[in-house]
């Protein structure tokens, strides 16, 4: 893993996210990209309906300091390299370039998030993102297959 920290001084709110993500990453028993992107999309869009309290509480507690940035950063960062490993993992035949270059996780994560953000905001519900599912997921493996740089 290329992100280390130390969660001595994590808040223990944080460190339930974290190790809500990393379980979830590794208990997604897919043996394909495909498969695996379809249950990560499906597994977060419940995670956050279930959470969104929980979330909200870190999210606030970062904005008013009371969470340190750089270990909100680390946080990030490290449940972002368990997704790689587990990415590159399943395409050792490298079908998906992008899921071999350091970009790989982010470019999921920020399609996740986005789309989160947007259900935070009441643009789409839960039943709405479960229904867009397919298409997103088709448009992040195109993503992930993009071989330029």
């Amino acid at each position: 893993m290329e992100h280390r920290i130390s969660h001595d001084q994590m808040d223990k709110t944080l460190k339930q996210l974290e190790d809500d993500y990393i379980k979830a990453v590794k208990d997604n028993k897919n043996i394909t990209i495909e498969g695996f992107v379809e249950q990560f999309l499906y597994d977060s869009w419940n995670y956050n309906y279930e959470n969104l309290e929980l979330i909200q509480a870190v999210l606030r507690k970062y904005a008013q300091g009371d969470i340190n940035k750089t270990i909100f950063q680390g946080a990030f960062n490290e449940m972002t390299d368990h997704l790689q490993e587990k990415l590159r993992e399943l395409d050792p035949d490298q079908h998906y370039p992008v899921v071999h270059q350091p970009i790989g996780a982010s470019i999921l994560v920020s399609c996740v998030d986005g789309m989160i953000i947007q259900y935070f905001t009441n643009v789409y519900s839960i039943d709405d993102l479960n229904e867009m599912t397919p298409q997103i997921k088709q448009m992040l493996l195109n993503a992930l297959a993009t071989n330029e740089r």
